[in-house]
Parts: structure tokens; sequence; C-alpha cells
């Protein structure tokens, strides 16, 4: 018996019984209690989607797909199990906390081997728990579906030996099923008009060539609009400078409570984020004592630092621009702004949000003319405008709490410009 979800973009959305199953699983429940774009609530108050609804859309957009493309039944399971779980393995505030899982963790979001590959006493673990909610591993395992194929799906990685059509790239590649739900639901929630994409033309638009998934010459232009909107959400809602600080202080408050462990323990805690919420990290953070307890409830009171100095990657000297690409560097340089400006290091944060040079990935998609292969790029100025002009919406961005602003407005200029 099918289950029908209503969703405020995509309409009704149907679940078969292996859907059903995996939506019930104690990873995707955990998905209602991560917000999908993590502190831009206090910039846009009605940001508080979760990524629970995301994968739903996703998985959505998925069966649109797999139905345009007349993939073979027995292919399908995988790809969709893949597409509702392709999120579970993201920490509380989702992007928010990625930097700090994969830097103690060496794992990012996407290597969810653990939630597939659950041993025997991990289960014998949950089974002893207070919670009833079956597992993703038990469902998968339930329905004899292919564990490997699932992961690679979701990492975009090339099954070994393939012989028939790469269907790795449509959960993750440079024009997948992900994008086209993140973006109009991003757009649709913050209320930000600039995620205008018709995915469904989009999706008319793919195809297999030589066994590879292509954009067609019609596709070209509603590929051309997601870029598009890509493009201008970044700068707009992804980059916004409140989210931006807010990001920061809470990182910099977390990283405080693992360096306050052993080597093992810090990665433990860090890989244990992957299980926890928002809620629970926000009251951990909430008990905690000093620094880290201060910057949750500057947070939650909305009492964030200011801009000392804000301004385009481009301002900075080529030389500067390279070392701050380096996490060391960037933080010897805040170290000495801080130094130099005489306020306590932990109050002042350097934000470096990307490397110069960085070209939209999408704008690499492949294209077919005729019987030719092009990079989306190569067949639209539009995109290929948008991908040498993408890095100019970067900043560099150094912040503090207002009463410091002058002090350290002067001194980061001094250093980051001589």
């Amino acid at each position: 018996m099918r289950k029908v979800i209503r969703d405020p973009l995509h309409g009704y959305i149907e679940l078969d019984e292996l859907a059903r199953s995996i939506v019930d699983t104690v990873e995707m429940q955990r998905l209602r209690r991560i917000r999908q774009l993590g502190f831009s609530y206090l910039v846009y108050p009605g940001a508080n989607h979760t990524r629970f609804e995301h994968s739903l859309g996703t998985y959505h957009l998925m069966n649109v797909l797999l139905d345009q493309l007349e993939v073979e039944k027995e292919e399908e399971k995988e790809l969709l199990v893949a597409s509702l779980i392709h999120d579970v393995g993201h920490g509380p505030y989702s992007h928010v906390t990625e930097p700090l899982i994969q830097k103690f963790t060496r794992r990012s979001h996407e290597d969810i081997e653990y939630v597939l590959f659950t041993d025997e006493d991990e289960q014998e673990k949950k089974k002893d728990a207070e919670s009833f909610a079956p597992s993703i591993t038990e469902v998968v395992e339930e329905y004899r579906l292919d564990k490997r194929k699932i992961l690679g799906y979701i990492k975009g990685e090339q099954a070994e030996n393939r012989t028939v059509r790469d269907l790795s790239k449509i959960l993750y590649g440079e024009i997948d099923v992900d994008k086209m739900d993140y973006l109009v639901r991003d757009s649709y929630y913050t209320g930000v008009a600039y995620g205008v994409v018709d995915n469904v033309r989009l999706i008319q638009g793919l195809d297999f060539f030589k066994e590879e998934l292509v954009i067609t010459e019609k596709g070209v232009l509603p590929a051309e609009y997601l870029l598009f909107s890509r493009f201008l959400m970044h700068p707009t809602v992804y980059n916004h400078h409140t989210g931006r600080i807010a990001q920061l202080m809470f990182l910099n408050a977390l990283e405080k409570v693992i360096e306050t462990k052993s080597e093992t323990d810090a990665k433990d805690y860090a890989a244990t984020l992957r299980k926890t919420d928002d809620s629970e990290i926000n009251i951990a953070l909430r008990n905690a004592k000093g620094y880290p307890k201060e910057m949750m409830t500057r947070i939650n009171e909305r009492r964030l630092f200011k801009r000392a100095v804000y301004t385009s990657i481009n301002e900075l000297p080529e030389c500067i621009a390279e070392e701050l690409s380096e996490e060391q560097r960037l933080r010897e340089v805040e170290e000495e702004i801080s130094k130099r400006a005489g306020v306590d290091r932990k109050y002042v944060l350097l934000d470096f949000q990307k490397q110069k040079g960085e070209e939209l990935e999408e704008s690499a998609a492949k294209v077919v003319i005729g019987n030719e292969f092009k990079s989306l790029r190569e067949v639209s100025s539009l995109v290929s405008m948008l991908s040498r002009v993408f890095q100019e919406k970067y900043k560099i961005g150094v912040y503090t709490p207002e009463e410091y602003r002058a002090e350290v407005k002067k001194a980061a200029e001094e250093v980051l410009w001589g």
C-alpha cells in the first residue's frame, strides 16, 4: 500500500512500502530535527525547513527522472533508497558542522558506511536502547539491496566493471536531483525569488548518450536557469554575512569543547555529532561553561559579532589570498589581528569563504550537440560568464563584538593589506 505525503513544492509525493520503511528508520527521523540551512533562520525567519523535507523532495524528483530515463526496475531500488538517505550523515545544522566533523574524523556527510554497514554489536546495542525504530541497515538487509551500489550513488562514484549505463551522476553530479530540490526549496522557505528552476523541463532535457547522463539541447535553457539560481543564492542566502557570523561563532564554541578532550575522545565526539540533532547540540553548548556557553547564548539571543572588515576576496593581495586557503595560516593571521588590536583571540573571527579562481563545477556538465560531447560552459555564453565571475561573490570578513570593532578593523587592514 502506498502512502501519500503533501509537499508544498512538489504536491503529493507517493511512498511505496520500501520508501515507507526507510522513512520510518531512526536515522531518517533524526533529519526532521536538522535545519536545512543552518543559521539562515536568523536572517530569513521562514528558513526552518529540514533535511527530512529535502530528502523527500529529492526522492520525488528521482522517481520523475527514472521514469523519464526509463531505467530498469531492478536498477531503481538502490537509487531511490540512496536519494532518501543521502543526507543522513549530516551533523547538527547541516553544513555548519561539516568542516569540524571532517577535521576530526576525516569523513564527509557522504561517507555513511557507519549507517549502511552497522555491525551486529551495534545492532544489539540499539535493541537494548529505548528506541524501537528500525535502522537503515536492517531495512536494506531485509529488502536484500546492494549496499555498495547505494553508497556509490550517494558519493557519485561509478560502479566497478560497469557494463551498462552509468547512473552514478543522477544523485551526485554536476546537474543532479539533489540540487534541483534544494535550490527551489531554499528559495521558497527564505522567500528569496532566485531559485526559479523548471525542474520538470530540466528532467525532460536529460538523457543517456554513450551510456553517460547528459544534457540534451532542449535541456540547456533550464540548466542555465539552475546555475543562475545557484549563482544568486550563494551571496543572498548561503553566504549571507549574518549566517556566516553565527556559523563561525558556533564552530569556535564547539571546537573549544572538542579540544578539551583527548585525541581519541575528540574523534569519537566529532563522529557522534552525526547522530546528534540541532536541539541536542544547542543544549550541550548552553550547559557548557565559559566561551562555548557564551557563544551559544549570543546566537540564541541574536547578539552576534559585527563586521569589522567585509570585502571581496579579489580585493586581497594575491599572496595573502593563497595563504588563507590553508587553515593553519588563517589561524595565524587571526592571531596576529587579535594581538595588534589588543583583543582576546576568541573574539576575532576571520572568514575566508573560498579560494580565488574557483569556477562553477556545474558548468562542466556534459551536453550533447549532434553526436559530440561538449561542456555546458562551451555551449552557453551565460554559463561561461557565470563560471568566470562566480568567485567574485566570495568575501573575506573579520568579525568581532561591537565594542572592539574599530580596533579590529584597523588591525585587520594592517595585517591583510600592509
